[in-house]
């Protein structure tokens, strides 16, 4: 009996914790391909679901696709991450390609986790697969379900 206690306590003692879930969800985004340098910064402005700025500098999330403001899903993905990431300290991987004003990156909290990840698991975006060539939220897409908004032509991969 003592010896299951004991097994047990074990068990318990190294199961993930939801903090180590995050800094490895953190350490996967550092190792992804393609990126280029580290951008650390405080997020300042949720411009909609896709797009955010840290320390004023305007990253548009690589690898996926949110709907415009003033449809019903986009407007509740930027209050979400207006209500759960600004003013958090993020991590970014940056790429060294633009969209317009935006650099194109992945940014990470450590409340969130990866950003675009939180946003397909709640389900407020979905997966642009033409950007996310390396299939990085492939399986997370597949497990959450189909992205029930819009899906742009640009998404689709080139062929």
């Amino acid at each position: 009996m003592i010896m299951l206690f004991i097994l047990v306590g074990l068990v318990i003692r190294f199961l993930p914790t939801e903090e180590n879930m995050k800094i490895q969800n953190k350490n996967q985004l550092s190792t992804q391909q393609n990126m280029k340098y580290n951008f650390f910064g405080t997020i300042t402005k949720i411009r909609d679901g896709d797009t955010i700025e840290v320390d004023k500098t305007p990253i548009r999330l690589s690898g996926i696709t949110c709907d415009e403001i003033g449809s019903s899903l986009g407007n509740k993905a930027k209050s979400t991450l207006i209500e759960k990431a600004i003013l958090k300290k993020a991590s970014c991987f940056l790429t060294d390609t633009m969209s317009y004003d935006r650099t194109i990156g992945k940014c990470a909290t450590n409340e969130l986790g990866d950003i675009g990840a939180f946003l397909i698991k709640s389900k407020l975006c979905g997966r642009c697969p033409r950007y996310d060539p390396n299939a990085t939220y492939l399986k997370l897409q597949k497990l959450t379900g189909t992205f029930l908004g819009t899906m742009p032509t640009y998404c689709k991969p080139k062929v």
